[in-house]
């Protein structure tokens, strides 16, 4: 990616004390450009998949946005023959970058994407790594493809319950990532590997309908370390902040299970949030967050990328845009959900 100007691995390494500070002092200094612009859904880019690979008697995990549930269910992996999630940063790297894909396209078909067929296209894991801004072999290429086929092998469940008067109401979407999938994998070099996919229609409508923008410069940054709550912490923040007009606080319950997988208590969870909140902050410095004993306040911010919206594809700005769809109400269909509003979960 253009002026994603090192690498996630080499930002960690002996060079980020000076990598860091050059990145901030640069979003401070501009605005992104369209090829630092991704694209996060808080459940389907992030939160959904756990930060490590879960114990081998774990049958589901599972992440609520309002009114609904998404259960992520492990696949066969068809080059082990065994059933593994897909965890950490590569899921969320990947699927923010189809997200982008997706956006970008719009109605056209590009290099990646074929919006009639919903085709999404990786020429190569060499590829793949470039526009990820990871290095481009060895250990990466061969974790981003192992990484590839768990995300595709898995399958999400959508679920809804309402309550009445004398019980409850169940409406569940059985939702498999991809409806086809093709594998070419190089058994001497893992760089050269690809795929091609066609997506359900439902991930593909939620990606590019859900979705709202961060910068990349900073989420390379907040997924330097080993941590990926910086990240998914970020993603929430910049799109809860859409749609937000008034104060909003939201419980360290609500907080820790969205947030708290592989966290061994509330009170650990506290700090650890609590640190990620501060880097956040660090790449994220317009957004008004306020922490206390029973939680965060969410005021009204300006989102992480300037107002602008979208038009073909392209971010134009605000007084340029017309025609702005409203959000869609998730309550008012079990199919349909806007992206993490907090005005509906926050203090759930």
């Amino acid at each position: 990616m253009a002026n994603k100007r090192k690498t996630i691995e080499e930002s960690a390494g002996p060079g980020r004390s000076l990598i860091r500070p050059q990145t901030l002092a640069d979003i401070e200094r501009r605005e992104p450009d369209s090829k630092e612009i991704w694209y996060g859904h808080s459940i389907l880019t992030s939160t959904l998949f756990p930060p490590t690979q879960p114990s081998t008697d774990t049958d589901f995990v599972s992440k609520t946005n309002g009114t609904l549930e998404y259960v992520l269910e492990a696949g066969i992996d068809p080059e082990e023959r065994k059933r593994k999630f897909p965890y950490g940063k590569y899921p969320r790297l990947i699927m923010a970058w189809i997200a982008k894909q997706i956006r970008t396209a719009g109605k056209m078909k590009t290099e990646y994407v074929d919006p009639q067929t919903r085709t999404i296209t990786i020429p190569s894991i060499w590829q793949m790594c470039n526009e990820l801004g990871l290095q481009r072999g060895g250990k990466t290429a061969d974790k981003i493809q192992e990484q590839l086929r768990l995300l595709l092998s898995s399958h999400i469940t959508i679920r809804k319950t309402t309550g009445f008067s004398g019980g409850k109401m169940h409406d569940m979407i059985s939702l498999p990532i991809v409806e086809a999938v093709r594998f070419k994998e190089s058994d001497t070099n893992a760089a050269f590997s690809g795929s091609a996919f066609v997506l359900t229609k439902e991930v593909y409508e939620r990606l590019a309908r859900e979705s709202a923008p961060f910068d990349t410069r900073a989420s390379s940054l907040l997924l330097s370390g080993r941590s990926v709550l910086p990240y998914d912490t970020y993603v929430w923040l910049t799109g809860s902040m859409r749609n937000l007009r008034h104060d909003l606080p939201v419980t360290w319950d609500w907080l820790y299970e969205r947030f708290g997988d592989s966290i061994s208590s509330k009170q650990n969870f506290r700090a650890k949030f609590r640190k990620a909140l501060a880097k956040v902050r660090d790449v994220y410095p317009s957004v008004h967050v306020s922490v206390d004993e029973k939680g965060v306040t969410l005021h009204p911010s300006p989102t992480a990328i300037a107002a602008r919206h979208l038009i073909d594809g392209e971010y134009v700005d605000a007084a340029v845009a017309q025609d702005v769809p409203e959000a869609v109400d998730p309550a008012s269909n079990p199919t349909s959900n806007q992206y993490d509003s907090p005005s509906e979960n926050g203090g759930k």
